[in-house]
């Protein structure tokens, strides 16, 4: 399994160790859900709630003693189930159905994680990935279909299931914190997270969050679009400072260059304050700068990826986290508003 990897840097410093790294998974930990054992459920589809950021299914179905129960079942974004053959209508209120669930930890609660569901036409739809060797009508093929020579492309970052979904959700307690942040750190609760709230990331969590990202280079710009928001992030490759007025929001203003050997190297400051914008669980201010650098590996069909945060407030000097994208065939993004009632559904489960 790929795991996160971290190597502190002295002050001043901006050192970058290229190593595989798993992204940030997207809002909550899934570590309630046993992820190595399932549940079969048949019964009838009550309730399937097409919002975002996660998909809700609810079936009704006997329990062992024939007593009918509700299970809430949480799936994919919007987008992932598109992805993996799944419409609106696929699914529906009233359908017969059998249900394969991640259960919960505590057997009391009928709160569990979609696998797949099977309708009465033999149709399967599965929740987060596709089994392999098995093909699924109208998912999309995320195969590249060229490489990239210019950083042009939709790239998603590495990571496996378990990661993106338990290992990852943690307050950075490793890395060289102030006491400010180290205060913050040791009281990390993962339900304070502000996209709970449908507040979007900044940079640097935006870099290595889970879904992909749209690279576009024209003329003396990069523009960055990140799957399931409306950010789009500018890297301005005309060599000018930060204008005068530009307004600090959580993005920054970000300036690139490009090295001999074609790595591209990103410098970026003019941050707001922002809540858990340096890592999940840790704050930045709006002294943060963020160096970045990436090149194209693998003959354009990767990515290397990296950033450094500097941070006085926050960190007692500076941090590198590494990691990888790969590419993917390009495909249309869905836009679709973030619902804070179904941000925070699975909250009246515990």
């Amino acid at each position: 399994m790929n795991r996160a990897i971290v190597k502190f840097v002295p002050a001043g410093v901006v050192a970058v160790v290229l190593m595989p790294f798993a992204t940030s998974p997207a809002h909550h930990s899934r570590a309630h859900f046993l992820l190595d054992e399932t549940i079969e459920l048949e019964g009838t589809i009550t309730e399937v709630s097409w919002r975002s950021p996660h998909v809700y299914v609810e079936v009704e179905a006997p329990d062992a003693a024939g007593v009918l129960q509700i299970w809430t079942l949480e799936g994919h974004s919007i987008p992932g189930f598109l992805r993996l053959g799944w419409q609106r209508e696929s699914v529906q209120v009233g359908d017969r159905a059998f249900v394969v669930a991640h259960p919960n930890r505590d057997p009391a609660r009928t709160f569990g994680m979609l696998y797949s569901v099977t309708l009465a036409s033999g149709d399967t739809f599965y929740a987060y990935s596709i089994p392999e060797g098995e093909t699924v009508r109208g998912s999309e093929n995320l195969a590249p279909t060229a490489p990239s020579t210019d950083f042009t492309g939709t790239w998603r970052a590495v990571s496996s299931l378990r990661e993106s979904l338990i290992d990852s959700f943690r307050a950075p307690t490793e890395w060289p914190l102030t006491d400010l942040g180290r205060e913050q750190a040791g009281s990390f609760d993962m339900d304070d997270d502000p996209v709970l709230d449908c507040v979007p990331m900044g940079v640097p969590r935006l870099i290595l969050s889970t879904y992909s990202h749209r690279w576009t280079r024209t003329g003396d710009t990069i523009t960055i679009e990140k799957e399931r928001t409306p950010q789009i992030r500018t890297i301005h490759l005309d060599g000018a400072a930060r204008p005068a007025d530009h307004e600090p929001d959580e993005l920054g203003y970000s300036v690139g260059y490009f090295e001999t050997d074609g790595t591209l190297l990103v410098v970026t400051d003019g941050f707001s304050a922002t809540p858990w914008g340096n890592h999940r669980g840790l704050d930045s201010s709006d002294l943060k700068r963020v160096f970045e650098r990436y090149r194209l590996t693998d003959d354009g069909y990767a990515m290397s990826v990296s950033y450094t945060i500097e941070d006085p407030v926050y960190l007692s000097e500076p941090i590198t986290v590494e990691g990888e994208y790969r590419k993917s065939s390009d495909f249309e993004f869905v836009a679709e508003t973030c619902d804070v009632e179904t941000a925070r559904r699975h909250l009246e489960f515990f």
